[in-house]
């Protein structure tokens, strides 16, 4: 979900237009300004020592993206465009979590009332 004007070749966000403001003004003002540090130079690296799936059988099933330069991870897909979740690099790489999630995985993030996108390690 990247913003397609000027912003998209900086590594600086652009300003939450009146929809986006609707939707992530409840997120921290440092989440939004802070550009990604992982580029797609680095995924296949990454991929080589972090499996993200449970059933490596699977892993055809998703790409795997670096977020733009002006997205975010708690922005979300639009209506008519594909499926996706950015997700911080922590929750494979220090927690070790695979997807798809495990039933109590599931419950507890649901009891929690947290979306998988907040899993972060000093969230």
């Amino acid at each position: 979900m990247g913003k397609k004007n000027a912003c998209q070749d900086v590594r600086v966000p652009c300003p939450l237009d009146a929809e986006e403001t609707r939707l992530y003004g409840w997120v921290e003002g440092a989440v939004l300004t802070q550009p990604s540090l992982v580029g797609s130079d680095s995924l296949p690296e990454f991929r080589r020592h972090y499996p993200l799936m449970e059933d490596s059988g699977a892993e055809g099933d998703y790409v795997l993206e670096a977020a733009g330069p002006s997205d975010r991870v708690p922005f979300r897909a639009g209506e008519d465009g594909p499926h996706f979740l950015w997700e911080y690099q922590e929750l494979f790489t220090r927690l070790r979590m695979r997807l798809p999630f495990s039933d109590v995985q599931r419950d507890v993030m649901t009891r929690c009332r947290v979306a998988v996108s907040q899993l972060h390690l000093n969230g």
